[in-house]
């Protein structure tokens, strides 16, 4: 768990850890799950102090930063390796070495602009959250994306086309559903499908095919039709065994401010509702009674494509048929 001060103003510097171990206590006592807090004036400062919490016994769970250039803060820093610090990949990190910069303190004491100019806005935000300028917010992650894909590998390997059918169809279903819930349109999709390139004895195949959209829609048939046609060009009858298969929902637009091309047709006013209400209705069948009890077309529990999730904790909260049984002597 980590963050900012958001949320914490009812606490001070020396009531909040012990609000924060009393959390941990009920999570424990509940879930059995440990949790470690972190908390700071920014996102990435309380996502280094969480890292911090989890790695020392000695701050029982909890690292409360309350200043980015307080000693303690400083120290911190600069025991901290760049690579390690949140938003810095492997390839950034390999640059910031031949920079000279090393550790979490080198990087917040870089100039922001020249970072910027050398990589992008992103790790010019990191440079400044390090120094306690908020700059990446809690909703930053929640905003509308330009693409949808859904891809799974499957559960076992198959060469049985309505297999892979029927796991297409479930991924643009479910590319559909998320579509939806952002408000958006797509107007072309991608489907791909793959073997597995480490099975190197067995014939090997890796496509995709791009198709656009009749117009721009978020109708869960029109988009797995398309979806179909495009597999149908895929489709190799050479009995390869396909171990992976996945939809990309592309060129996205809102919903409410779509611009047509000069030369595509307008999807009728009625047409439109009629597709609005039914989608709606599909969404809501689905959110009541589970995901997966309206379907479009077969999805059998047993097809190679499935998940295996033969390690998977057991679902107390959301599966009556896997809670726990007690018997009392």
């Amino acid at each position: 768990m980590d963050e900012s001060w958001l949320g914490f103003e009812g606490f001070d510097r020396v009531t909040l850890p012990a609000h924060c171990q009393e959390m941990q206590r009920i999570v424990y006592k509940w879930t059995g799950i440990p949790v470690s807090v972190g908390v700071a004036p920014t996102r990435t400062l309380a996502k280094l102090a969480n890292r911090h919490a989890k790695q020392h016994t000695a701050t029982r769970g909890v690292l409360v930063i309350d200043s980015a250039d307080s000693p303690d803060t400083l120290a911190l820093l600069e025991r901290t390796p760049v690579g390690e610090v949140w938003g810095i990949g492997g390839r950034v990190t390999t640059r910031l070495y031949e920079m000279g910069i090393h550790t979490a303190l080198d990087l917040a004491r870089a100039n922001p602009k020249w970072i910027r100019r050398r990589f992008s806005v992103v790790v010019e935000r990191t440079v400044r959250e390090l120094t306690g300028i908020r700059c990446i917010h809690m909703n930053d992650d929640h905003d509308s994306k330009k693409m949808i894909l859904t891809s799974r590998s499957f559960g076992r390997m198959t060469a049985d086309r309505r297999e892979v059918e029927e796991a297409v169809r479930a991924h643009a279903a479910r590319s559909a559903e998320k579509l939806r819930r952002q408000h958006s349109l797509a107007c072309a999709l991608r489907v791909t499908v793959r073997t597995n390139r480490h099975m190197l004895h067995l014939p090997q195949d890796h496509d995709s095919i791009t198709l656009a959209l009749p117009f721009p829609t978020d109708n869960t048939f029109e988009i797995v039709r398309t979806a179909q046609k495009a597999l149908h060009r895929l489709w190799k009858d050479r009995g390869i065994r396909y171990q992976k298969c996945g939809v990309q929902l592309m060129d996205l637009i809102d919903v409410t401010g779509q611009q047509l091309d000069v030369f595509q047709p307008p999807q009728p006013a009625v047409e439109r509702d009629k597709s609005d209400r039914l989608m709606s209705a599909l969404d809501q069948l689905n959110a009541q009674y589970g995901r997966g009890t309206v379907t479009v077309g077969v999805q059998r529990p047993d097809a190679a494509w499935q998940l295996r999730s033969n390690h998977r904790s057991k679902r107390w909260s959301t599966r009556w048929e896997e809670l726990p049984t007690v018997r009392l002597q």
